[in-house]
C-alpha cells in the first residue's frame, strides 16, 4: 500500500509541476533558513557547556547603592570576596579569582608581542574550569610567583620545534610587561574553545600579581577590580544562599562604612554569563544579546510556518479539483484512512525533498552566512569525528515529522472527508468550506511579513540615527595609539610626552596630540562619594566617571569650555600633591544644581579624603559611550600615565605617510615599545556592531519571509485564476477591460492584506518598543512609519497578484470558451 501511495504522490506532483515547484521551493528556503538560524542559536546556547561543573559554577555580581540608588552593577568586586565566602560558608566548594589585563606584553628573546586577553589567575583556576592542560610540571599550577601557563597557539608560535610535545616547553621563560623577573612556563593548555565566554592566551600566577601591585590585591575591602567564580556544593539552594549574602555584606561592609556604598552581592550562573550580561559593567567575557538570540529563534519558526502555510493553502484550494478523484476512489471502495495515508504520503514526500534541497542550500550558504553576518555557526556535518551526529539526525527527523503533521493534516482531512453525493452533484466546487481557513492563513502570513518589514526599517533607521548623532566632541580624523606602557614613569616622562607632541605637530598633516586614560568608546573609571566642600553631608554625595587627560585633550577633540578654562601645561606635575585642578562636564554641574558658571571655582572631595580639587572649567557633555547609554557626569583630571593612550588629530592628505612619520617619532622618543594604532571613529562605530549585525540578519530573513509568502500568494492566485478562466472569458466577451479583470482578481486578496496590515501594527509596535528600550536616545515610533511599511507590503502583494492576473486578463477568450 505504501508503494502505491508513493507512486500516486509522485504522479500528482509531476502532474502539477508549478504547484510542486512553489511548494518545494518555499519549503526548501524556509527549512534552510531555519537550519541556518538554528546553527547560530545552537552555537550561542553552547557557551561554557563543556565545563563538567557548569551547573555548579556561579560568578559573583556586585551592585552598589548610594542614597538608595544603584550606582554600579558589574562583575568586578573586591579581592577578598571569593576566599572569604569559601571560609565562611560550607555551600562554597571552591573559588577562583582573576585580575584582567587587557594590555599584556610578553617577550621571548627579542620578540615582543602585545596580547589583549591576559589574566592573573590563582591556583584554583583549573580546578574550577575544564580547560585541558596538555602539559604541566606539577599537580597544581599557578601556585607560586613568577609562574605562567600559555596556550597551544602561543607555544607553537614561540617554540615550533616542540609542536605536539609540549612537555619540552615547560621551564622556558618569558618576560612580562616591563618586569625584570623571568616568568617560568609551568603549563600549556589547549586553545580555548570559541564557545567559552572567557578568552585568553596567557595566565600569570595571582601570587605574581600580588607581588608587583601590593598586598591590597589579596586583602583589600575597598579595591574593586577583581572577578570571582564560585563552585557550589551539589544540591545547594542558590536562592537561599544568595539570601545569606545580605548578612555577609552587613558583616564585612557595615553599610556604607567601609566602601562608601551599600554592597549587594548576587550570583550569576556560568551558563547565563554569555547571553545575559549586557547590563553588567566591566564585563570581561564574550557576550551576546540573549533576547536577540531568542528573537532569531522565533523568526526562524515563523519563516518555516509561513512555508508550511503555503502547502496548506495550495492543497486546500487544490482540493476543489481533486474532489472528483477522491469521489471516484471512494466509489471503488477506498476508506477514509487509506485516503488520509495517501495525502500524508504526499506531504511527507514534499517535506523530504524540500529538506534535501535545504541541506544543500545550508552547505553552500553557511560560510557566506557566517562571513557576511559576522557570526559563528557550528559546522554542519552528519558526523562528529567518526561518530554519527545523532542530534542532527533526530532534529531533521523531527523537522520532517512536524512538517508533515502541520502541512498535511488539514489537506488530508479536507480531501478525505469529501462526500460522494456532493461530488457527483458538483456541489463541492461551489462550496467554500475551506475558504475561511485559507483566508486566515493568508492574513497570518502577511501580518508576520508586514511586522517584519516595519521592524527591519525601524531598526535600520535607529542605527543610522545613532551613527549620525553629534557626540559632543569631534572624533573624526583622530588616530588612537597605544601608550608607551613599557616606559618608566619617571621625572622625564612628561617632558618626553611634550617632546613627542612638539615633534608631531611640526608635520603639516597633524593638528594636535593628547593623552588620555580612556579613548572614546571605552568605559570610564568611577569615583564614589564625590561631594562639594561646602556641602559634605552624606545625602549630597554623588557618583561620577573620570578620565585622566592632558592639556591638549580639548584641542584634539574640539571641546570648547562653556565656562572657565581647560587645563594648561602648568596644571600638570610629576608630584601628585601639586595637582589640584579639575575640569567637569555640564552634567556634574546639573548633579549639584548649578549652572556651569556657578560650578567654576567650586571645590570637590572624593571618597571622604581631605584633599580638595578646584573646578577650573566646565565643558559640554559628550558621549564617551554609545547612545545605548544616557549622558553621564565626567570629571577630567590632569594626570599623565604610561598606560594613557595617545590621540593624534590629523587632516587630509597622505595618511600612510603621516602614519609612518608618527610611528618613527613615537619609537624614537619611547624606544622598546610597540606601535599599534586605530582610527577613533571606526573604534566608536564598533560599539554598534551587534546592533548592525542584528539589523542585517533581520533584513535578510525579512526578505526571505516576504519571498516565501509571495510564492504562496502567486501559487494561490494562479490556481484561483485557473478556476475562474471561463468566467473571465465571458467577462471579456461582454466588454470587460484587462484592468477591470486584474482588479476583480486582486481585490479579495488585497482586502486580506489590508486586514493583515491592521493586525501587524500592534505586533510591530510591541516588538519595537521593547527593542528601543535598549537605547537612551531613540527615534519615536510614529504612525507614518507603519503606514509606509503597510503600503510597501500591499504594493509587493499587488505586483505578485497582478503579474498572474495580467497574464490571464490578456488571454484570448476564445481559448477559454472553446470547450463550451
Amino acid at each position: 500500500m505504501f508503494v502505491t501511495n508513493l507512486k500516486l504522490a509522485i504522479r500528482t506532483l509531476l502532474k502539477n509541476r508549478l504547484q510542486a515547484i512553489i511548494l518545494i521551493g518555499g519549503l526548501s528556503m524556509g527549512m534552510a533558513t531555519c537550519i541556518l538560524l538554528l546553527q547560530y542559536i545552537s552555537f550561542e546556547l553552547s557557551f561554557d557547556q563543556f565545563n563538567h561543573k557548569k551547573d555548579q559554577i556561579y560568578r559573583v555580581v556586585n551592585e552598589r547603592f548610594q542614597n538608595g540608588t544603584s550606582v554600579q552593577k558589574g562583575t568586578i568586586t573586591y579581592p577578598t570576596i571569593g576566599p572569604t565566602l569559601k571560609a565562611d560558608y560550607p555551600e562554597v566548594k571552591q573559588y577562583t579569582r582573576l585580575s584582567y589585563n587587557p594590555d599584556l606584553y610578553i617577550r621571548y628573546d627579542n620578540e615582543l608581542n602585545k596580547l589583549n586577553n591576559g589574566f592573573a589567575a590563582d591556583e584554583h583556576f583549573f580546578e574550577v574550569f575544564d580547560y585541558p592542560l596538555l602539559a604541566q610540571d606539577a599537580l597544581q599550577v599557578l601556585d607560586e610567583t613568577n609562574e605562567m601557563v600559555i596556550s597551544k597557539t602561543i607555544a607553537d608560535q614561540y617554540f615550533p620545534a616542540a609542536k605536539g610535545n609540549y612537555n619540552a616547553v615547560l621551564g622556558e621563560g618569558f618576560y612580562i610587561d616591563d618586569h625584570e623577573d623571568v616568568f617560568k612556563v609551568v603549563g600549556v593548555f589547549d586553545d580555548i574553545p570559541t564557545n567559552s565566554h572567557l578568552q585568553f592566551d596567557v595566565l600569570i600566577s595571582y601570587a605574581s600579581f600580588v607581588r608587583y601591585v601590593g598586598a591590597g590585591a589579596n586583602d583589600s575591602w575597598t579595591w574593586s577590580d577583581f572577578y570571582h567564580y564560585l563552585v557550589l556544593e551539589d544540591g545547594t539552594d542558590v536562592a537561599a544562599f544568595e539570601d545569606k549574602l545580605v548578612g555577609f555584606s552587613e558583616q564585612y561592609f557595615r553599610g556604607v562604612e567601609v566602601s562608601g556604598s551599600d554592597e549587594v552581592f548576587t550570583l550569576q550562573p556560568l551558563l547565563a554569563a554569555h547571553l545575559y550580561s549586557q547590563d553588567l559593567e566591566y564585563e570581561i567575557g564574550e557576550t551576546a544579546n540573549g533576547r536577540a538570540v531568542w528573537m532569531m529563534l522565533i523568526i526562524a519558526f515563523f519563516i518555516l510556518l509561513i512555508a508550511w502555510i503555503n502547502y496548506v493553502n495550495l492543497s486546500s484550494v487544490k482540493a476543489i479539483e481533486r474532489s472528483k478523484e477522491v469521489g471516484i476512489r471512494k466509489v471503488v471502495g477506498a476508506t477514509r484512512q487509506q485516503l488520509m495515508r495517501q495525502f500524508f504520503t504526499e506531504a511527507a514526500i514534499v517535506n523530504t525533498i524540500s529538506l534535501v534541497f535545504a541541506l544543500g542550500i545550508v552547505q553552500l550558504l553557511s560560510p557566506w552566512f557566517a562571513q557576511n553576518f559576522e557570526i559563528a555557526v557550528e559546522e554542519f556535518s552528519f558526523f562528529q569525528g567518526h561518530t554519527l551526529n545523532t542530534y542532527l539526525f533526530l532534529s531533521l527527523f523531527a523537522l520532517i515529522v512536524v512538517g508533515v503533521l502541520i502541512s498535511g493534516a488539514y489537506p488530508a482531512y479536507l480531501l478525505s472527508s469529501t462526500r460522494i453525493s456532493s461530488v457527483l452533484k458538483g456541489i463541492y466546487a461551489k462550496k467554500s468550506g475551506s475558504a475561511t481557513l485559507r483566508k486566515s492563513l493568508v492574513v497570518f502570513q502577511f501580518m508576520i511579513s508586514i511586522a517584519l518589514i516595519t521592524a527591519t526599517w525601524m531598526v535600520s533607521r535607529q542605527i543610522s540615527y545613532m551613527s549620525k548623532q553629534d557626540l559632543g566632541f569631534d572624533i573624526n580624523q583622530v588616530i588612537s595609539i597605544n601608550g608607551p606602557e613599557l616606559s618608566n614613569f619617571d621625572s622625564t616622562f612628561i617632558d618626553r610626552i611634550n617632546a613627542l607632541k612638539s615633534e608631531l605637530t611640526k608635520h603639516p598633516n597633524i593638528k594636535a596630540m593628547s593623552t588620555s586614560s580612556r579613548e572614546p568608546g571605552e568605559r570610564m573609571g568611577r569615583i564614589f562619594q564625590a561631594a562639594l566642600v561646602a556641602e559634605k553631608s552624606m545625602d549630597q554625595h554623588f557618583t561620577s566617571n573620570f578620565i585622566n587627560v592632558d592639556h591638549s585633550y580639548a584641542d584634539t577633540y574640539s571641546l570648547i569650555p562653556t565656562a572657565g578654562r581647560f587645563f594648561r601645561r602648568e596644571d600638570h606635575s610629576n608630584d601628585f600633591n601639586q595637582i589640584s585642578s579639575i575640569v567637569v562636564t555640564e552634567e556634574v554641574a546639573r548633579k549639584n544644581g548649578m549652572e556651569p558658571e556657578e560650578m567654576v571655582g567650586q571645590r570637590l572631595t572624593f571618597g571622604g579624603r581631605e584633599k580638595q580639587w578646584e573646578v577650573i572649567g566646565v565643558v559640554p557633555d559628550f558621549h564617551q559611550r554609545s547612545l545605548h547609554h544616557a549622558i553621564e557626569p565626567i570629571i577630567l583630571f590632569p594626570f599623565y600615565e604610561p598606560y594613557n593612550s595617545l590621540s593624534v588629530k590629523v587632516s587630509g592628505g597622505d595618511i600612510g605617510q603621516t602614519l609612518a612619520f608618527i610611528e618613527q617619532s613615537y619609537l624614537s622618543v619611547f624606544p622598546g615599545n610597540i606601535f599599534i594604532y586605530q582610527f577613533v571613529d571606526e573604534q566608536f562605530q564598533r560599539l554598534y556592531e551587534a546592533d548592525a549585525r542584528f539589523s542585517n540578519i533581520l533584513s535578510f530573513f525579512t526578505a526571505l519571509t516576504i519571498l516565501i509568502a509571495c510564492l504562496g500568494l502567486f501559487g494561490l492566485t494562479s490556481y484561483m485564476t485557473f478556476l475562474r478562466t471561463k468566467e473571465i472569458g465571458i467577462r471579456k466577451v461582454l466588454g470587460a477591460s484587462p484592468w477591470s479583470i486584474i482588479n476583480l482578481l486582486s481585490k479579495d486578496f488585497l482586502r486580506l492584506i489590508l486586514v493583515a496590515f491592521i493586525l501587524a501594527i500592534p505586533l510591530a509596535y510591541l516588538f519595537l518598543d521593547n527593542w528601543l528600550n535598549n537605547f537612551a536616545y531613540k527615534l519615536p515610533l510614529e504612525w507614518w512609519m507603519f503606514v509606509i511599511a503597510g503600503v510597501a507590503a500591499i504594493l509587493i502583494a499587488y505586483l505578485t497578484i497582478g503579474f498572474q492576473s495580467f497574464r490571464v486578463a490578456m488571454t484570448n477568450p476564445a481559448n477559454s470558451l472553446r470547450s463550451e
